[in-house]
């Protein structure tokens, strides 16, 4: 009989007694505890609870409270960006300003529209009247041409202006023709023409004149017939003259010819000109000459002024 062998069989078997006590008693004490672990679970974290902080550190508002499932933070969520931060209002934009252009042939206002600063001007004077022809004489010698009336004056230039603000546009007016003399023994000398009125641009609130293009001056009558010569003709009407208070481009405007021919216009820049504007009128044709005794023809009118704005 081997006695090692049933020592070893009894050792073992006292050994798994005392496993399965063990077990036993382990398990009588675990039984409270697991009847309890769902309470302490119920006060602990949450898959979607936050990371407790560490100790001695204090979380904030945003930490504590995560951002929706999906959702993005955006940083200027976050309140406390904006402590601390200067706020500035939003400057308006200035209005949109849209390029125009305005021609005027008779006294108005112009008003800028909004978000216009500066506006280019051109401007021409009113032109002169031509002078009346002369009258012939009894044997019928002709009396003179009426002398042509002047260019009215023209000025191209940049003004500063406010938008929203008025500003007289004075058109100058045409001067008009003058008369023509009648025959007799000795013919009667014919009426010089007028002259053509300046064009202006005023600030209405200041009542300050911007620019000025002066009219051409009226022609003279023709004379009339002596008892044994013709009539002189008349003399012809100056060109009117520019300005501006900004400089920019003034031309004086052509005199008018001595032969009954009025002077033409500067030419035109940003548009063409309406016909025999700023121009001279025509001087009148003497009476008289081979068709016999006669009056002195009436001189024309001038052409009136004229403005164009653009911006």
């Amino acid at each position: 009989m081997n006695l090692h062998a049933h020592t070893g069989t009894r050792r073992s078997g006292a050994r798994t007694r005392l496993l399965l006590v063990s077990l036993a008693a382990a398990a009588a004490l675990t039984g409270p505890l697991l009847a309890t672990a769902p309470a302490a679970s119920a006060a602990g974290p949450k898959p979607s609870d936050p990371v407790p902080a560490a100790p001695g550190q204090q979380r904030t508002p945003a930490q504590q409270q995560p951002p929706a499932a999906g959702k993005i933070r955006n940083p200027d969520d976050d309140p406390g960006r904006d402590e601390g931060r200067d706020e500035h209002p939003q400057k308006k934009r200035p209005p949109r300003v849209v390029h125009g252009l305005r021609q005027f042939t008779s006294d108005n206002t112009f008003t800028p529209p909004a978000g216009v600063t500066s506006v280019f001007v051109q401007a021409w004077g009113a032109g002169g009247g031509g002078g009346g022809g002369g009258g012939s004489n009894a044997a019928g010698l002709a009396g003179g041409a009426g002398g042509g009336g002047g260019a009215g004056g023209f000025t191209w230039c940049a003004l500063r202006v406010t938008p929203l603000t008025d500003y007289g546009v004075d058109v100058g007016s045409a001067g008009t023709g003058g008369s023509g003399g009648a025959s007799g023994p000795t013919g009667v000398n014919g009426t010089a023409g007028t002259s053509g009125s300046a064009t202006t641009l005023t600030a209405s609130a200041t009542n300050a004149t911007l620019l000025t293009a002066t009219g051409g001056g009226g022609g003279g009558g023709g004379g009339g017939a002596t008892p044994t010569a013709p009539g002189a003709p008349g003399t012809p009407g100056a060109g009117g003259t520019g300005s501006c208070s900004t400089g920019g481009v003034n031309l004086t405007g052509a005199s008018g010819g001595p032969g009954a021919t009025g002077a033409t216009a500067v030419p035109d820049g940003i548009v063409g000109l309406p016909p025999l504007t700023a121009a001279g009128g025509n001087g009148g044709a003497g009476g008289g000459g081979t068709a016999g005794p006669g009056s002195g023809a009436p001189g024309h009118d001038g052409g009136d002024g004229y403005v164009v704005i653009w911006w």
